[in-house]
């Protein structure tokens, strides 16, 4: 099983800020995972090209989650502020 990297403690970042971080993390996990559910629904029915599709956005998010720093505060906030909503879409098949 492969570790999620965690950064150290770095005393310029509150524990408010590290939770936050984090959230943002398992919020963009939840979103990659949704979309590896849709994926396999999607090879499931032959669906190649949507499976293809789904992928793609899927593989945009891992990009996200790989470079998302807790220096990242607006992009943290923005995460944590939109991620529920997108994951209910990737959900519902609307994303």
């Amino acid at each position: 099983m492969t570790q999620t990297p965690h950064p150290e403690p770095n005393p310029r970042w509150s524990f408010d800020d590290e939770r936050a971080y984090e959230s943002a993390r398992n919020r963009i996990g939840a979103v990659i995972a949704a979309y590896s559910a849709r994926i396999g629904d999607a090879e499931d029915a032959g669906d190649d090209a949507e499976a293809d599709r789904l992928a793609a956005a899927s593989a945009e998010y891992e990009e996200l989650r790989r470079r998302l720093s807790p220096d990242d505060g607006g992009e943290i906030a923005r995460i944590n502020a939109e991620f529920p909503q997108l994951l209910a879409r990737v959900r519902a098949g609307r994303q």
